[in-house]
């Protein structure tokens, strides 16, 4: 039984749904299940377990399952984009894989031939399946990354990309890795160069991910395009430099920046470079979306209403940190407070605080302001002052409470 037929039978639509949407099918194509669901007479969930009944085959949260990165080797992107399928996880001779139509004959021979291992289908949604594609294989946009690199091995001269970087395949993949991890909400891009290979990482959710090796001749060129949109020196490959690349976005009609802070590292085998991704255009939550418990809420904000003292956030990459300050400065911000901070860098902009950046190269670092300057210019000894210590010659200073960070927000802009 085909699957449009069997929701009719199960009554999730009715025939006339069903013929707008295989109509709309012969028109554009597509699978009829997807076309439902964009037409809005389904959604992903209920097909799934129509299917997974009528089967009797198990439904599976898919996201939040752990993915064992070893078989996504099994089964090539294409394959899995084509058929609509996803590897969970393999044991033994069985190889469990994830489908939106667990009764494709055709896809499960496929992969029985493809990889060698006996298939046992599980369904998981249409649209839980290309999410877990995309993070786990790359998306579309990855894919495109990945023919660029190959077009630009192809056509371009060693000697070319030696003397140069302003090639147009080169400057378009560094423009493509940038784009590629601000889809895939990465909140730092690695690009490391070793003897044998060039390796770039994106930090998703805190931890890294590889995903994509340029050819080895790549690992000056790259450096130095990143360095040009950065107007860093390209000529000083000996000390780390520190720079910003600023893209304007237009998404869904609305125009916001988002600053990529480059960090370039000089390594045996080249320049190392970090890119640390901070969207501007981001709000910053309040403390009621941080998902502090009650208890631990209620001594956060008594350590921030003292009348003097300072607050202390720590926690790994990722963590938050800079999220739970600028909730905090949010929370304390009122017309009738004046609130000074020094960061580095400034990573977004509160409207009525005044933020001043640290510039260690001319002198401004941390240890260069004191109490007694912060609080000659608020002229108010209630103001709070905030920043992030680093070195451990910024931490003798006193502290009236130190609260470590135990959450995990969304919006994750801890450098």
């Amino acid at each position: 039984m085909k699957l449009g037929e069997l929701l009719v039978q199960e009554k999730l639509v009715t025939p006339e749904q069903l013929e707008e949407a295989l109509v709309s099918q012969r028109q554009s194509g597509g699978r009829v299940g997807e076309i439902l669901v964009k037409l809005g007479f389904a959604t992903d969930g209920q097909i799934a377990e129509i299917v997974a009944r009528k089967y009797d085959v198990p439904v599976i949260d898919l996201p939040s399952l752990p993915i064992d990165r070893s078989v996504l080797k099994l089964i090539p992107a294409e394959t899995a984009h084509a058929y609509q399928l996803f590897p969970v996880s393999a044991s033994g001779a069985i190889l469990t894989v994830a489908m939106a139509d667990p009764t494709n004959v055709f896809a499960i021979d496929d992969l029985r031939f493809m990889t060698g291992y006996n298939i046992e289908p599980v369904v998981a949604s249409g649209e839980a399946i290309m999410e877990a594609i995309d993070k786990h294989y790359g998306s579309a946009h990855t894919r495109q990354v990945n023919e660029v690199i190959r077009e630009v091995a192809e056509d371009i001269d060693l000697e070319k990309l030696e003397g140069s970087s302003d090639e147009a395949p080169v400057v378009k993949l560094c423009k493509l890795i940038l784009s590629d991890a601000l889809r895939r909400g990465a909140s730092e891009i690695h690009i490391e160069p070793f003897e044998h290979e060039v390796r770039v990482r994106y930090r998703i959710d805190g931890v890294l991910y590889t995903v994509m090796n340029p050819p080895l001749k790549f690992r000056e060129v790259i450096a130095n395009r990143f360095k040009i949109m950065s107007k860093l020196e390209t000529s000083e490959r000996r000390l780390p430099q520190d720079g910003i690349i600023w893209i304007r976005l237009n998404s869904h009609g609305k125009k916001r920046e988002v600053s990529f802070r480059i960090s370039t590292l000089p390594t045996r085998h080249g320049e190392s470079i970090v890119l640390k991704i901070v969207d501007t255009g981001e709000p910053v939550p309040n403390m009621d979306d941080l998902g502090f418990e009650a208890e631990s809420r209620q001594r956060f904000e008594q350590a921030l209403l003292k009348p003097a003292g300072l607050v202390l956030v720590t926690g790994p990459t990722g963590s938050g940190r800079s999220t739970t300050l600028y909730s905090a400065l949010k929370r304390l911000n009122t017309p009738q407070t004046k609130i000074v901070t020094i960061e580095d860098t400034i990573e977004v902009e509160l409207p009525g605080v005044i933020q001043l950046r640290a510039r260690p190269f001319i002198g401004l670092d941390f240890s260069a302001v004191d109490i007694k300057q912060m609080w000659s210019w608020s002229k108010n000894y209630e103001t709070l002052r905030w920043r992030k210590l680093r070195p451990r010659r910024h931490q003798a200073i006193w502290c009236s409470q130190v609260y470590p960070c135990t959450t995990r927000p969304r919006l994750s802009c801890a450098s």
